[in-house]
């Protein structure tokens, strides 16, 4: 028996559906985006996008006026807009395999949710005649959809932050699955990598510390606008200065936890 974990935690025999059946479905039942406007979604996106921008107009040297409005117009617009989208994700969370429902998922979700942010936000700027800082915030933005986007598709196959279905809970009993969930997202990747250690995939375990690297690299110059982080007025330190070779580091330390993780509970099964 493995305990490894993996991207679906679902019943014995779960539903299972074609990306294109799931969008058949929405597309045939328009109904669904009401039936499933995920006011928990709409909730917590508001709360967490909105600093953001509130963030952003501040470092800027905004008032604070300005940077309160900006970040009540992102909340206005995050809670009707994430409600739809935990619809559409919800719609997909029983697509098999996962990665299509992923992919698609990160293809349709930002670009239409930032298409309309930008919009607005720019229209705000234009009003406000803060446009300098509408860029920098929606590129931000845009790096909390990616991972948001991945974090709730992997908790709603988990039957949490779902909503009008047999298997939804309160928002409240969703909150306190989320601690254990968010540890096991961030750790879902190294387990990844060290099962194909463990299968002597080496190649593929390389590739995928490798790519996780770049991702960080750009992720964190996206957030930071800085292509490396620097100390003491400006020194640094060769190679380490770079965001993703410490995303490398973070990662083989990682995999290091999780391969002496798996190795002791195979022990402890063989003695058992």
């Amino acid at each position: 028996m493995t305990n490894e974990m993996t991207f679906e935690e679902t019943p014995p025999v779960p539903p299972k559906n074609t990306v294109g059946e799931a969008w058949s479905n929405l597309l045939r039942n328009p109904s669904l985006f009401i039936r499933y406007w995920n006011y928990k979604g709409a909730i917590l996106s508001g709360v967490v996008r909105a600093p953001i921008f509130l963030i952003t107009y501040l470092i800027g040297k905004e008032g604070w006026k300005l940077a309160i409005s900006a970040a009540l117009v992102q909340f206005t617009f995050r809670f009707f807009f994430a409600g739809v989208g935990g619809a559409l994700i919800q719609g997909f969370r029983h697509v098999e395999p996962a990665w299509k429902a992923l992919l698609t998922i990160l293809l349709v979700v930002p670009a239409i949710s930032h298409f309309f942010e930008f919009i607005i936000q720019l229209i705000f700027a234009y009003v406000t005649g803060t446009t300098d800082h509408t860029d920098v915030a929606i590129v931000r933005s845009i790096c909390f959809s990616i991972i948001s986007a991945l974090f709730t598709l992997f908790i709603m196959r988990r039957n949490v932050m779902i909503v009008g279905e047999a298997e939804s809970k309160s928002l409240f009993n969703d909150m306190t699955r989320l601690p254990l969930l968010i540890f096991q997202f961030c750790a879902f990747i190294p387990n990844e990598i060290s099962a194909m250690i463990r299968r002597e995939a080496f190649l593929s375990a390389v590739l995928s510390v490798a790519g996780f690297g770049i991702f960080s690299q750009m992720l964190v110059w996206a957030v930071t606008n800085k292509p490396f982080w620097t100390w003491g007025g400006g020194k640094s330190i060769p190679f380490l200065k770079y965001w993703g070779f410490d995303g490398i580091i973070l990662m083989i330390i990682a995999v290091a936890l999780s391969a002496l993780y798996f190795r002791r509970q195979s022990k402890h099964q063989t003695i058992s």
